[in-house]
């Protein structure tokens, strides 16, 4: 505890853990520090949480003592985190939880910890002075289990994978409004989507990002995470299925066929698309079907959760399959959930607000021929509005918006 907690006897944060560039999530985390509720937070591994967590802490040191802050990983340890809170309790605060005034606790990838939404629970009834953040690489800090003992108690956040307008930031690079589409946007959001995601690739040598990538996200997954949280055991096809899947962003995916192709049956495999799902490494989007306002869990359509993915598979599969890697990028940056598919009408994403439907197509080069069809399909889907992304200015035909596709995270508040 000593070890992670430095800033008791230091009384502040090293510039190592605590960057000086600050995500966008970090205004979400402190806006949280006066509410009641458990902060819980979510994302991919590598995208910034701890980070976050210290950026945090280093803010509280500013007029919190040191004692009073707590941070405990539990990926580097098998510890209870029962037991982590009473020996904070008696040896560091050396008071009652109750005496001790405000007291802000960080715990890291507590999915690792067995019982814990209980253990939170208690702490949480029992001291109103506490203050927990959670974290953790995985979308089981929502199961069922912690929803229910924690109902009411917690506010959620997903801290997504570093985005294209914050890598600006970190380049340095100022966006304006009426330079959207200059040459300079478009070189630097193409290196962007070999480094999308993790900040700390933004300055790394290109030759590397791949082993990076691998290492510290695909692998730790993959041989880590998966069998600690599921007890999976065959890591060899679980590797096999993700580099399918990075190597094929957006395939629909036949279960029965792809099971064959890998050696398995439909079940294990439609078993570990979940696990990988909940691992946070992979989107999975349903076909919509307009004519009920609903979705078809069938013939799912899977993508890396950002770009530099497929870059550290293939740098060749990245360039050839260039359309896919942009189509990759504008589902995550959209938080996409459906496509359509139906009788030769094809469109790579639809977002849905109560019962009005917006399309979403991107396309590397855009031609008249593109925007008369996506016009004729969002016609037949009764939309009002329809998006059309490519590398072009931003102008309208119709109800089709056009605009440069490095634009879609500008998009969504709009949607």
């Amino acid at each position: 505890m000593e070890r992670f907690n430095e800033w008791w006897f230091t009384r502040k944060v090293r510039r190592e853990l605590a960057p000086a560039f600050k995500r966008h999530g970090l205004a979400k985390v402190m806006g949280s520090l006066n509410e009641r509720q458990i902060l819980i937070i979510t994302g991919l591994r590598r995208v910034g949480k701890t980070t976050l967590f210290y950026q945090t802490i280093e803010r509280l040191l500013e007029s919190v003592e040191p004692e009073r802050v707590l941070y405990f990983p539990f990926d580097e340890s098998l510890a209870d985190p029962k037991e982590v809170l009473e020996v904070y309790e008696r040896e560091v605060l050396s008071k009652p939880f109750e005496e001790a005034g405000g007291v802000f606790v960080f715990l890291d990838e507590i999915q690792y910890a067995k019982n814990w939404p209980s253990v939170i629970k208690r702490f949480y009834d029992l001291y109103p002075n506490v203050k927990f953040f959670i974290s953790g690489s995985s979308s089981l800090l929502l199961s069922r289990e912690a929803l229910e003992k924690l109902s009411g108690r917690f506010f959620f956040f997903e801290l997504k994978p570093l985005t294209f307008f914050e890598f600006l930031e970190m380049k340095g690079e100022k966006f304006e409004e009426g330079r959207i589409s200059s040459r300079r946007f478009e070189i630097l959001f193409s290196d962007y989507l070999k480094r999308a995601g993790f900040p700390e690739i933004v300055d790394l040598r290109e030759d590397r990002i791949g082993e990076y990538v691998r290492g510290s996200i695909i692998d730790r997954v993959i041989f880590r995470d998966l069998p600690a949280l599921f007890r999976t055991r065959e890591a060899i096809l679980v590797e096999k299925l993700i580099r399918y899947i990075l190597s094929n962003p957006g395939s629909i995916i036949n279960t029965n066929s792809l099971a064959g192709d890998l050696g398995t049956n439909r079940i294990t495999l439609s078993n570990y698309l979940k696990m990988l799902e909940t691992s946070l490494i992979l989107r999975a989007l349903s076909n919509f079907r307009p004519s009920f306002l609903s979705s078809s869990r069938k013939l799912r359509r899977y993508y890396p959760a950002t770009t530099s993915l497929i870059y550290s598979i293939s740098k060749e599969t990245f360039e050839r399959n260039f359309g896919k890697v942009l189509e990759t990028y504008v589902v995550n940056a959209l938080n996409a959930e459906l496509y359509f598919r139906d009788k030769g009408k094809e469109v790579d994403a639809i977002l849905q607000k109560d019962e009005t439907i917006v399309p979403i197509e991107v396309k590397e080069a855009i031609s008249e021929g593109d925007v008369k069809r996506f016009l004729r399909i969002a016609q037949s889907l009764n939309s009002k509005k329809a998006i059309l992304l490519g590398v072009a200015e931003g102008v309208r035909r119709g109800i089709v918006s056009i605009y440069p596709v490095y634009m879609a995270e500008k998009l969504l508040g709009e949607i």
